[in-house]
This record gives structure tokens, sequence and C-alpha cells, in this order.
């Protein structure tokens, strides 16, 4: 496994509830992102979201990412799925399988990000096969 690390900016924000009801939304949204460090390039997600009571949230997402990983140039997808309650919660991001593209070909991995300060960063451990 190797481990690269890195930032992101979000280029773009677009969100629109599709219900809410009872204390609880249901959310669509799609972004956009800028990398830099280990992974240089960008990404678009499609993301839904759920909001309940008490800062309860989750949301699941799809992310096409178009980089370099350590110079190495091609494509793949991220799966998201997260949930957030009670002060605590989880995060998975991973590789799709078989998702990696032109010199990202057979990548596996899972990303973790961090948010401090309004900054986004991210550690990506992967393999290329």
């Amino acid at each position: 496994m190797t481990t690269t690390t890195g930032r992101f900016d979000l280029t773009s924000w677009d969100e629109e509830v599709i219900d809410e009801a009872d204390g609880t939304k249901r959310a669509r949204a799609r972004n956009t992102k800028s990398f830099q460090g280990g992974i240089t390039g960008e990404s678009a997600t499609e993301m839904l979201q759920g909001f309940a009571g008490e800062g309860t949230a989750t949301y699941v997402a799809i992310e096409r990412v178009t980089a370099a990983v350590d110079g190495r140039k091609g494509g793949f997808l991220l799966r998201h799925s997260a949930l957030m309650a009670g002060g605590g919660g989880d995060m998975l991001v991973d590789v799709v399988p078989n998702s990696g593209t032109d010199e990202l070909v057979g990548l596996t991995g899972t990303m973790t990000i961090a948010l401090v300060d309004g900054e986004h960063s991210y550690t990506f451990d992967y393999d290329l096969g």
C-alpha cells in the first residue's frame, strides 16, 4: 500500500431539497473539487443526503476523479458513505473496483478526509495491483 496526501477545494456546490417532513430532510447535491498534493486534478460528485434531529446527518455519493495520482494519469470512481450523530460518526470513501483508467488501471484504495479550520485535506492509501 502506498500513502499520498494533499488537500482539495470545493469549486462548486449545488443542493436541492427533495423533501422535508417530521423534522427530517432529504437533499440531492452536486459538487466539484480541485485536488492538490499527491492527487492533482478535478472531480465531480453526485450525493444524496439525509438530515435528522440533534445534528444527525448521513450521505452516500459517487465521485468521478480525473487526475494524476503520484504522477500517474487517469480516472477512477470513489464511493462515499457517512453517518454523523451524537458528536461522532463514521465515513467510508473507497475506490470502486475496476474503475481505474489509463495509468490507473487496477487502482484500489481508501481515502480519509479531514476538515480543519475550513480546509479539506485527504490521505489516500492505494495500490496499483
